[in-house]
């Protein structure tokens, strides 16, 4: 009890947050329910790794990624040992990630976040019936909060021993205090995203063609854009950025590019629109929306290199036009 309730007040915060479709509120949902399902990840790691893991083959190699700082490597032992399907932490990866944009970049304008809150939500309570649990605890001394006592009367289990909970109670009555959900599925606002981003991709590759002097054919802009970027990335990694003609920072960028970039080659000479069309496709049509997840997360990380590199080089363009 000592545990479920607090998650549960976090959970209906969350949906709290979803009664407002605002950016903002969507992005604090997304934060809060992504904390949730790591406390109950930590606790099942706890059971399978620190109590008898020896007798499901758990591992020292498996103690270490139960502990690591990568959410990947922890999800990887949930799957070993049943606590989760690969598809379940491939979804709670994603989710993950955009809750990492959301809360260290501050992002939370893309269309379909509202969406993803809500299925990251059901997931949650989903979860909350069955991930792995060393014991019930529960203390004289518990101070309850008014949200917290509305959960534990409407799922307390009366014929068990004080203060154990039903955890289905639960997470229907957490259900129950979820708003309306947006009219668009899931699969869609992903795939319009999708092809949102490749249509600009487009877009920016049309206005380099239109406007660079001397003019240069869509292969050889689209490779020089792609190391353009590269190449400046890596610079900012290393300090070296900005650096300014005839100093020793600038000699020192010079050497630094030709050592590590000298054998660089470009990932697309072209817009690859049918192999994205049809990825985008998948995204859509697919039924369920897990699967429709993990399919957009490797088709956005697939078209993020180019969209980054040409959105630089018209962002570089648009400069020097300016300027003269």
């Amino acid at each position: 009890m000592e545990t479920l309730l607090p998650m549960a007040e976090q959970l209906d915060r969350a949906a709290v947050e979803l009664r407002l479709d605002h950016p903002i509120h969507n992005r604090l949902a997304i934060i809060l329910i992504d904390n949730v399902v790591e406390l109950m990840l930590r606790q099942a790691l706890y059971v399978h790794t620190a109590l008898g893991g020896d007798l499901k083959g758990i591992t020292a190699r498996h103690r270490k990624q139960a502990r690591s700082q990568s959410l990947k490597e922890r999800l990887s032992v949930t799957v070993f040992v049943g606590e989760l399907s690969q598809v379940e932490a491939d979804v709670i990866l994603a989710a993950h990630d955009h809750r990492n944009a959301a809360y260290h970049e501050g992002t939370a304008h893309q269309p379909y976040l509202r969406q993803l809150a809500f299925h990251y939500y059901r997931f949650a309570c989903d979860y909350l019936t069955r991930f792995s649990r060393a014991f019930d605890s529960w203390s004289s001394s518990f101070v309850f909060t008014a949200i917290g006592r509305r959960y534990y009367d409407a799922s307390r289990n009366a014929d068990a021993i004080a203060g154990t909970i039903d955890r289905r109670k639960l997470a229907h009555q957490l259900l129950e205090a979820l708003p309306m959900p947006p009219v668009t599925p899931l699969q869609a606002a992903l795939a319009d995203y999708l092809d949102d981003k490749r249509r600009g991709i487009a877009r920016g590759l049309r206005f380099l063609i239109e406007n660079t002097r001397p003019a240069r054919k869509a292969p050889f802009l689209i490779a020089r854009a792609q190391f353009d970027w590269a190449r400046d990335v890596a610079l900012e990694r290393q300090g070296l950025d900005n650096s300014l003609y005839d100093t020793p920072r600038r000699v020192e960028a010079v050497r630094y590019v030709k050592a590590n970039l000298d054998r660089f080659r470009p990932k697309y000479r072209a817009i690859p629109h049918g192999s994205w069309s049809r990825s985008i496709r998948r995204v859509r049509e697919t039924e369920h929306p897990y699967l429709a997840l993990v399919l957009f997360q490797r088709t956005r990380k697939s078209m993020a290199s180019l969209s980054e590199a040409i959105a630089y080089a018209t962002m570089r363009l648009e400069m020097e036009l300016d300027r003269d």
